[in-house]
């Protein structure tokens, strides 16, 4: 019997996922959280062995511990997707670094628009539960907050999360689903909508001016205002008792920031 007939049929080939499906962006975002819990799990063991534990930080000592533990959980973070990308063999992308598109006027204007954002979703945030946020004090805390975490998750979000969607997905969406991995990226209610609508700003400067510095250096200016804010002792204030009994004052502020926004 003459089988050359059936060697020679075609086989059936289904055609590789492209890059990025939503699989993979669940698996990106999994990639974060699995680095940020091993990291956090062996500093409470370390911790544990010393005979001690979170609560027993001193302030400063606890922003070295998280500015240590958010370096190696972000880079951990950034080569695992990495590895990610190659074992998809995705398409390569490039993240701008250079200092040619950098605008100080709309670096300015969109750091407004952020504070702006948050003062119009005030009223909402309060509906919701606080957040526990609490990175300790000092150089360090600074480090953290200013430098390390804008850096390594602009480096993240925008440059790898943002840049494979955008050569699928076009502008808009891409905006949208990378400032939602953002959001859900900070766990807690209050900081996913926060870092939600952040997200949305970041992308789109990132855009705009084609170098992630823009990012890099409003998520810093952002960062840094929380962080003068609770040191000054107001991280826990909002906007409204700030204005106390100046309700007037408030609502005048709060129709600015509306019309900014807008």
């Amino acid at each position: 019997m003459n089988n050359s007939n059936a060697d020679n049929r075609p086989t059936a080939t289904f055609p590789p996922r492209l890059f990025p499906s939503y699989g993979d962006l669940l698996a990106m975002l999994g990639i974060f959280f699995v680095a940020q819990v091993a990291v956090t799990l062996i500093g409470a063991l370390v911790l544990l062995f010393s005979g001690r534990g979170m609560v027993d930080l001193e302030p400063v000592e606890l922003g070295r511990f998280l500015a240590l533990s958010s370096f190696v959980s972000c880079t951990a973070t950034a080569l695992m997707i990495w590895r990610y990308r190659r074992w998809r063999k995705a398409p390569k992308i490039h993240i701008a670094l250079g200092l040619k598109g950098l605008n100080p006027l709309l670096i300015g204007w969109c750091y407004l628009l952020m504070m702006a954002v948050s003062v119009v979703l005030e009223p909402l945030y309060e509906l919701l539960p606080s957040p526990n946020q609490n990175f300790g004090r000092g150089v360090w805390a600074f480090m953290a907050v200013v430098i390390i975490a804008p850096t390594l998750e602009e480096w993240i979000c925008r440059g790898q999360i943002f840049g494979s969607l955008r050569s699928r997905y076009g502008v808009v969406r891409s905006l949208v689903l990378s400032a939602l991995i953002f959001g859900v990226m900070h766990v807690q209610p209050v900081p996913v909508l926060n870092a939600f609508v952040l997200g949305l700003v970041l992308g789109f400067i990132y855009h705009r001016t084609n170098t992630l510095w823009s990012s890099i250096i409003l998520h810093a200016l952002y960062n840094g205002t929380a962080f003068a804010l609770t040191v000054a002792g107001y991280g826990e204030s909002s906007f409204r008792e700030l204005f106390g009994a100046h309700e007037s004052l408030y609502m005048l502020f709060y129709v600015v920031a509306l019309l900014m926004m807008v």
